[in-house]
Order: structure tokens, then sequence, then C-alpha cells
């Protein structure tokens, strides 16, 4: 068995190939190795998601972030980006940070996507859910009417 180390080029896409040259089987009658080709397959992670040369990751909020806005960290492939994030932002927006997705192979790279979730808490505090009461006894806001 042949172990091979093989350079992958930057932004080669889902499906195309590598080919290492004589790396092959024989040639019949004595005839020189042909060439192999290693077919590439890029999985999407847990946490990432290739689509074109952007990647799209959640970006999970909570209420009150969502409603009043923030600034977060965000990993990208890369590293972390502070965003910010604007108020009233709504659950499956979506977020464009430029240049920060996949590498093209020319220099160039797509945008990285934070789609945004909004997570409510499974449990409450009591006083947390004292303030959610009391915001239901304040608030007008019902997202089933047209109007808001």
């Amino acid at each position: 068995m042949k172990t091979f180390s093989v350079k992958i080029p930057e932004g080669i896409r889902n499906g195309e190939k590598v080919r290492l040259l004589g790396q092959g089987k024989p040639g019949s009658n004595g005839g020189k190795n042909g060439d192999m080709f290693i077919k590439i397959n890029i999985q999407n992670s847990e946490k990432f998601k290739l689509q074109g040369y952007d990647i799209v990751t959640d970006l999970f909020l909570t209420p009150w972030e969502a409603a009043l806005g923030k600034r977060v960290n965000i990993n990208s492939i890369d590293d972390t980006i502070s965003l910010y994030v604007p108020p009233g932002i709504q659950s499956g927006e979506k977020v464009k940070i430029s240049q920060k997705g996949y590498k093209d192979g020319r220099g160039g790279r797509g945008d990285l996507i934070a789609e945004v979730k909004t997570v409510v808490p499974k449990k409450l505090t009591e006083d947390e859910r004292e303030l959610f009461e009391r915001l239901k006894s304040i608030s007008d806001f019902n997202p089933r009417r047209a109007n808001n």
C-alpha cells in the first residue's frame, strides 16, 4: 500500500478531481503507469455549510438581543469577527460578512452568511418569568397582526 501526500488547491469545488501523474495502474505490455485521480468530496460541518463560495452559519440570539441589538463574536473559518446585530432583527434574517467565505482559487472569496435564529429559554427563573409577564401586559405587539 502506498501513501500519497496531495496538495489540494484553494477554491477546489465539490466533485472536482486532483490528478497525480504516473501514480495510476501500470500500463499494459510494460507501458508507463497511468494517472490517479482523487475526487474531492467537501462535507458540511455541524457549524458551517458551503453554498457556492459562500459559507452559511447559524447566529443564535436571545429574544432581548434580537430586540435591542448587540455586538456579538462570530467564528469564521479563519478567525473571530465582531459583528453588530441591529435592533429588531428577525429570526431567519441573514447578515452578510463580505470576503469571509470560501476561497475561489483566483484570489477572491465568497461571503460568510450568518442566519439569525432567536432562541427562547426553555426554563425561566422567577425573575425572568415576572419580566416576561410584565412585558406581555404592557406591549401591544402581536406578530400575527398584519401592521407590525
